[in-house]
């Protein structure tokens, strides 16, 4: 092979590794954090703009949210930062709060089949947040509501260190909040209306701080990197609206420490990485206000981890990539009240993974066939139980599975605006640690939970095309179904706690469609709809056939802004969610909402100041039927706007910030 051809697979595998929507064959959203993006938003939603996606949130800034893609749970989305798992096998539920939306350039979002690279196959998918790489220097201080104040530093480095290039970054993101927005209360009584109030949230309040170091030394050719991500935060723990708590709290630390080597020589690429990811949760539940009772207890998880990939363009149409990952995973927790402390549980896991890129015809046909083995080892977190020899661990949690996928890209000729998709694959997760065992008192551990698994597939289409505005339009629809059996449902079981259960079989299916444009160069809009069918196949006679819990069957984002060259920007988003069920029976259920958000920047110099107000309208509490599976009783009663049973949303929320960037490059505006 000719150098020049060892460049254009260079150059085509690049590309993939960078997610153009166009030049995979993946369900793919990539959002840049740019000016588009207004300094009230945060990393939720950012996410919720995605086609497909669903936010979940415990309250309004800084409170807990968590991502769901295609109706799946939050732990079947798998969460990397550069790549690097923060839930690698769907051991947790990922917090978005804990993420400061500055420290990334752009977000990922696989819907279903994501590239081998990463070494997983959750059966909702993949968010990859790709980190700052800039030269420009940052900093930003914002304050609002519920005295909510934010600080962020960006200090990128440039050098040489032994005739190598050199690069370093370091963000600091510094947040605070009161978290006390009146909220609607029935008091608990849904059927009288007399009592109704609004009341400050209590014991919301919040403060965090994050950093984030990188230091590179190298090219292309061969270069190391080591990144360090720290997390400290510490909160209040509020309970529902009608049982509030006071004094309960949680203390976080966290922090992800990594080693990469990677390079590249003539046709091959390759990377070696060792990662470390550590977190400590201390929850104080002495006064009995939150769950199932007094609980002050400490947790640690800990993740040790090592990858390998490397990948040959052996032809110019012929690009195979294997991927070998292995990790182990703890759980250390200790009763601080009573003093005892249980042993370490521990979990190991390995993945290999071999892909193969080929494209046909001059790159008419791209085909990604992906085989995965993971091999789990999840004796240490079984009971001990009774066989015919004595007492054994259950031989069954040691698992090794294959999970084949499948993409397809076609782009016929003579058009270069169309791209045609297709994916398919087989999916796995195990139960985590927390579902297992419970967690703060409000989760109660289910230790009989086994392996969810499932299939999925979806088949769409992308067009791109260029205005005469001298704008640019992108357009992708997608048709999905998906299948899972042994899906771990958290239930609720009393008001104050959760247990996850097995639903025997789900099925879901819906339809994506998103829509970008960039007009006269002086308007950027991005509108997406999704409609999402659930079905509850238990073979349980009351729940079959139902909805699946916290699955809307409709939701809409659209997001609109209009700018004056670099110099002022006026921007509206709107998301609406359709009602959903909380439980197996479809007997409660959270109301449909409609939320405005809209924000004014104005910029000279590098010095701007932005203006935002989240939820526009104040729709706090929407107006609903008191029985709405009885015809003759139409009495309306006041329902508020929540996402978790009890867990109300904020009403109107202001945000001012006053942000300084030395000069850099002009970011693109073109759809993506």
């Amino acid at each position: 092979m000719d150098e020049v051809v060892e460049e254009e697979v260079l150059v085509e595998g690049q590309k993939e590794e960078e997610a153009d929507p166009s030049e995979t064959s993946a369900s793919v959203t990539v959002i840049p954090i740019d000016e588009r993006i207004a300094a009230s938003q945060d990393l939720g939603s950012v996410l919720n703009s995605a086609s497909g996606t669903v936010v979940r949130r415990l309250g309004g800034l800084g409170d807990y949210s968590a991502v769901s893609i295609r109706g799946s749970s939050f732990r079947q989305v798998q969460v990397f930062v550069d790549g690097i798992p923060l839930n690698p096998d769907g051991s947790s539920a990922v917090n978005l709060a804990e993420l400061p939306l500055s420290y990334f350039q752009r977000v990922e979002v696989y819907r279903g089949n994501a590239p081998s690279h990463f070494a997983a196959a959750p059966l909702g998918g993949v968010v990859n947040l790709v980190t700052q790489s800039s030269d420009h220097k940052q900093g930003a201080v914002s304050y609002g509501s519920m005295e909510t104040a934010r600080m962020v530093v960006s200090l990128p480095f440039q050098g040489q260190w032994a005739g190598k290039p050199v690069d370093s970054l370091l963000l600091a993101d510094g947040f605070q909040s009161k978290g006390d927005f009146l909220n609607f209360s029935d008091n608990g009584t849904i059927y009288n209306v007399t009592d109704d109030t609004l009341l400050p949230r209590q014991n919301n309040q919040k403060t965090q701080f994050n950093s984030y170091v990188r230091w590179r030394v190298g090219d292309e050719r061969l270069r190391f990197s080591f990144s360090d991500v720290f997390l400290t935060r510490d909160e209040g723990v509020p309970g529902t609206s009608n049982l509030p708590s006071l004094t309960t709290n949680l203390a976080t630390r966290r922090n992800i420490a990594t080693a990469q080597l990677e390079g590249q020589h003539s046709a091959a690429m390759w990377n070696a990485r060792l990662w470390s990811n550590q977190r400590l949760e201390r929850y104080d539940n002495r006064s009995g206000e939150v769950g199932i009772g007094r609980v002050w207890e400490e947790s640690n998880y800990g993740t040790l981890g090592v990858l390998g990939s490397y990948a040959h363009g052996f032809k110019s149409w012929l690009l195979p990539r294997i991927t070998l990952s292995a990790h182990r995973d703890t759980v250390k927790q200790t009763d601080l009240m009573g003093g005892g402390e249980t042993r370490e549980h521990s979990r190991l896991a390995a993945v290999g993974v071999i892909g193969l890129d080929t494209w046909l015809l001059q790159d008419q046909i791209k085909l990604s066939p992906v085989v995965q083995v993971d091999w789990l080892n999840n004796q240490d977190l079984t009971r001990i139980t009774e066989s015919n020899t004595g007492y054994a661990v259950d031989r069954k949690q040691v698992l090794s599975v294959l999970s084949p996928r499948a993409g397809l890209l076609l782009r016929p000729k003579p058009t270069n605006w169309l791209s045609l998709k297709a994916n398919w694959g087989e999916y796995l997760r195990p139960p985590d640690f927390s579902e297992l065992f419970g967690n703060r008192g409000s989760i109660v551990g289910n230790d009989e939970l086994v392996s969810e698994s499932g299939w999925q597939w979806d088949v769409g289409a992308r067009a791109t095309a260029a205005l005469s505005s001298g704008g640019a339009a992108a357009f992708d629809l997608t048709y999905f179904e998906r299948k899972a059996e042994n899906q771990i449902v958290f239930i609720q079981n009393s008001q104050r706690t959760s247990i996850p259960v097995n639903f025997a079989a789900a099925h879901l299916r819906g339809v994506e469609a998103a829509l970008t444009l960039g007009l006269w160069d002086w308007v950027d809009s991005q509108s997406n709809l999704t409609w999402t069918d659930s079905e509850n196949l238990t073979p349980v006679a009351s729940d079959r056939g139902k909805r699946l819990p916290r699955v809307p069957e409709w939701e809409m984002n659209q997001s609109t802004s209009v700018h004056w060259k670099s110099h002022i920007r006026l921007g509206h988003s709107f998301s609406y969610t359709a009602g959903n069920y909380w439980d197996a029976a479809n007997l409660l259920n959270a109301a449909p909402r409609a939320l405005h958000s809209v924000f004014f920047r104005v910029e000279n110099r590098g010095l701007s100041f932005e203006s935002s107000i989240l939820n526009l309208t104040d729709e706090m509490v929407v107006v609903g039927d008191r029985n709405p599976f009885s015809a003759q009783d139409d009495t309306p009663i006041l329902q508020p706007v929540t996402d978790f049973l009890g867990y109300p949303l904020p009403g109107r929320t202001f945000l001012f910030t006053l942000r300084w960037t030395s000069p850099s490059k002009a970011t693109s505006s073109s759809p993506s």
